[in-house]
């Protein structure tokens, strides 16, 4: 019998017990359609939190103030601490290339007439919009003229404008941001929420104007520093802490971020995340190798007269053995084929909801990588020949004489 005529014949085997062979195919189908499926969902989500950071500007340090241990409280009493105007002013000393957007935050209410929104102020400097990468869609942001004279002018986010104007243009509108009067200047572009903040929420105001009629003094919450060439962020880094440390009477009161790190923690957090939901599906394809066993061992006891007949009239152990192994790797095949159907259908259906339901999703979905769908079906075949081969060795070794007998 030649390898064409033993596939048609274990397809007609098969085929012969329709619902067996698809009870056994389901533990291969549910495996190959987990691992596709997770897979996509999370190389999805992957995608949607990079674009988000980087849709935020790229190449970028961000500088906090780092908490003091009680130790070095008393070492350091009565020294300068905390990030301040003046820090973000003297980094740019460093570089001329070098961008900054010192950050000033605090909570405060809009009116506009009798609506009202309650929300986080930031005070920054014109370069906030080239360093976050966050444009105004109608008027302009904030620009140095608005710094130098301590303008009351106002650039809203594009949630807070819909609720303090409605679908009346904001621009030119006067706004009580507490009991200042400020003139609104610009609407930003929709940007949605990154990363647990909504953006579309924000409200800017100059960074000097927030520190003289809101404040007080000139400390700030943090800086965000925009570095043009990625392969100099390290040297950078160290350089600005230096700088702070010296500004700071020696107090190593500052700790920065690099973005290309945040994204390497990301990664490898992803990564863990694949590792546990592809092992669960690996177990799912594990479980269906087990069934294929069982099903095979039942088929040899089934059909141990067919076998002895074959091997009376010729058949030799290598045609027994290939006939059974063919067996379950076609159980295995159309199993894989099957699971990759449901998977990638169960990634693209189901990968939205997950979407909806994890923080900041639902704008993103599923993505089916080539790569996944080739190693689910390769792992499926692979357990089809591991489980299948001690039942096609078990009924290669059966006595013609013996096998004829059985009943």
């Amino acid at each position: 019998m030649n390898f064409r005529d033993t596939f048609v014949d274990a397809f007609k085997n098969l085929s012969a017990n329709t619902l067996r062979s698809g009870l056994t195919m389901l533990g291969i189908i549910i495996g190959v359609a987990a691992v596709i499926s997770m897979a996509a969902i999370v190389e999805g989500g992957q995608r949607k939190l990079v674009q988000s950071i980087e849709r935020l500007g790229t190449n970028l340090l961000f500088v906090f103030h780092k908490t003091l241990t009680p130790e070095e409280q008393r070492k350091f009493a009565g020294r300068s601490t905390g990030q301040r105007y003046g820090d973000a002013l003297a980094i740019l000393t460093l570089r001329p290339d070098l961008r900054v957007a010192p950050i000033l935050q605090f909570n405060q209410q809009l009116k506009a007439g009798d609506r009202d929104f309650s929300g986080q102020v930031t005070g920054t400097l014109p370069e906030y919009q080239v360093v976050r990468n966050f444009r105004p869609a109608v008027g302009r942001f904030l620009i140095q003229q608005d710094t130098d004279e301590w303008r009351r002018v106002v650039v809203l986010g594009k949630d807070v404008a819909a609720k303090l104007f409605g679908s009346e243009s904001a621009l030119h509108r006067d706004v009580k941001i507490g009991d200042e009067r400020f003139v609104v200047v610009g609407v930003m572009e929709p940007k949605g929420d990154v990363y647990g903040t909504n953006f579309d929420e924000l409200i800017f105001i100059p960074v000097t104007t927030a520190i003289r009629r809101f404040t007080g003094d000139d400390k700030i919450t943090f800086m965000v520093v925009h570095v043009p060439n990625r392969e100099e962020m390290v040297a950078v880094t160290q350089q600005i802490h230096s700088l702070l440390i010296q500004r700071h009477d020696g107090v190593d009161d500052t700790k920065i971020h690099n973005q290309g790190e945040f994204l390497k923690a990301m990664d490898r957090t992803i990564w863990t995340f694949r590792v546990v939901l592809g092992g669960v599906a690996l177990v799912a394809l594990l479980v269906g190798g087990i069934g294929i066993m069982n099903i095979m061992l039942v088929t040899v006891t089934e059909r141990t007269s067919e076998i002895g007949l074959r091997k009376a009239i010729g058949a030799r152990r290598s045609d027994i053995l290939k006939q059974f192994l063919i067996e379950s790797v076609s159980i295995s095949l159309v199993g894989g084929l099957i699971g990759v159907i449901v998977g990638v259908g169960v990634a693209y259906g189901f990968g939205d909801l997950v979407a909806k339901a994890m923080p900041g999703g639902g704008d993103w979905g599923a993505v089916v990588q080539p790569s996944a769908i080739f190693v689910a079906f390769l792992f499926a075949l692979t357990v089809g020949v591991s489980f299948g081969l001690y039942p096609a060795i078990k009924a290669s070794k059966l006595d013609p004489a013996d096998a004829l007998r059985y009943q």
